[in-house]
């Protein structure tokens, strides 16, 4: 008896803590479109193709009742296949990066919200070229810190609204693994090869952008979102040059983890996330 009454005051511990947690917005899209990628260590050829991606997206302010502070996380991953120039050769690739941030929110007009913040990631992903021999794959791991801004504008219509949204991330310094030309990776981990392998990274030698524009459009019982998603990723290490670029269209929807009706409508001043 003594055991059935703590697991019920657990329970209801629990469902009142979730009650008061704060609001909660969670995304997720599907992805596709052009990919390009340069690997010096692989090939002094550019390479061409497409690529396909899902990313799944959390933002929540910090406490519950303040609507100044919010927090983001996210994970992506994505695949693909390229072609050199001649279309003599392809390039596969794969990857996942996460991505955990904090956001300011300003409110300088009714429906307008502008963050300012910053972001850190950890990527890690594996490019395979079949017709080398010696050195068929090489791998992409870096961690960043990145500044992030976003542009939320909300439009009022009937009985909800209509979202449109900008984002941008760009990196400002972290750390990077790049191998060095000939050097193969039975070599570096095994052999213990000389060489620097991890380096420091800044906009001198890692740069690049990340941007969505999207729009997220209500119905009666859910929220879907259609947009467009680019970057371009420039990184230089041991003397060779890698790039990555994509662009593509989207859809995916989003779900408010908040809920109000006529008997319990929401608080005087409420604001979405």
């Amino acid at each position: 008896m003594k055991r059935t009454s703590t697991l019920l005051l657990a329970l209801a511990l629990a469902v009142c803590a979730r009650g008061q947690q704060p609001l909660q917005s969670a995304s997720t899209t599907f992805g596709a479109g052009a990919a390009g990628l340069a690997d010096g260590y692989l090939s002094p050829l550019p390479y061409d193709g497409w690529g396909l991606r899902v990313a799944h997206t959390d933002r929540r302010y910090l406490r519950q009742g303040q609507t100044r502070l919010s927090s983001l996380s996210r994970v992506r991953v994505q695949g693909g296949m390229a072609l050199n120039p001649a279309r003599t050769a392809s390039m596969m690739f794969a990857g996942a990066d996460y991505t955990w941030g904090l956001y300011w929110h300003f409110r300088p007009a009714e429906g307008l919200q502008l963050l300012a913040g910053g972001t850190a990631g950890a990527e890690l992903g594996v490019k395979y070229l079949a017709r080398n021999v010696n050195n068929p794959a090489n791998v992409d791991a870096a961690l960043d810190v990145n500044a992030a801004a976003t542009v939320i504008y909300d439009i009022p219509l009937r009985r909800r609204s209509l979202r449109l949204q900008a984002d941008v991330e760009s990196p400002l310094m972290g750390c990077m693994f790049a191998p060095a030309q000939g050097a193969s990776y039975y070599e570096i981990f095994s052999l213990g090869a000389e060489g620097r392998f991890v380096h420091f990274t800044a906009p001198h030698n890692r740069r690049g952008v990340r941007a969505n524009v999207f729009v997220e459009m209500p119905f009666a019982r859910s929220t879907w979102r259609v947009g467009f998603s680019g970057g371009l990723r420039k990184w230089t290490a041991n003397g060779l040059v890698f790039s990555r670029r994509e662009a593509g269209l989207y859809l995916g929807f989003t779900r408010t983890l908040a809920a109000f009706n006529r008997r319990q409508p929401a608080p005087e001043g409420f604001v979405g996330i």
